[in-house]
């Protein structure tokens, strides 16, 4: 059987189906998604006497080496796949997508990108096995 495997991802998980072990793993994201401004107010802290820290470029490097880490460790998981299916409510699927397009291992073994609303677990495994095995009539 090809080792076909599904990918419902979002800003918070990641949940990869695969059809050939009828396995299902789920992977958190970790990405933290809030500015931390500790005791500085909503502009920034003076450090000795005039150095101004600018939280929010901090945060976005923070977000952007979370993001890099999060999808590393969902690439990793479909290192085997013969063919990717990728879908979800979020941009992060589109972010997903452009690693796998550049990854020289999975380039050609993406089949589809699709938006989807949240799912439960059944309902992604449902819409893997719908993508992958087509109804006979």
């Amino acid at each position: 059987m090809k080792n076909n495997i599904g990918i419902w991802i979002d800003g918070s998980k990641a949940v990869i189906v695969k059809l050939a072990n009828d396995s299902v793993t789920e992977i958190a994201a970790q990405i933290d998604n809030n500015v931390h401004h500790g005791y500085e107010g909503d502009r920034g802290t003076f450090i000795g006497g005039g150095r101004h820290v600018n939280n929010e470029k901090t945060f976005e490097e923070r977000k952007k080496h979370q993001t890099h880490d999060y999808l590393g460790k969902v690439i990793s998981e479909i290192k085997t796949a013969d063919s990717i299916f990728v879908f979800g409510p979020s941009e992060m699927k589109n972010h997903l997508k452009t690693l796998i397009e550049n990854d020289r291992q999975l380039a050609n073994k993406l089949s589809a990108v699709d938006t989807a609303d949240k799912l439960t677990e059944k309902q992604i495994v449902a819409a893997v096995k719908k993508h992958f095995i087509p109804v006979k009539i």
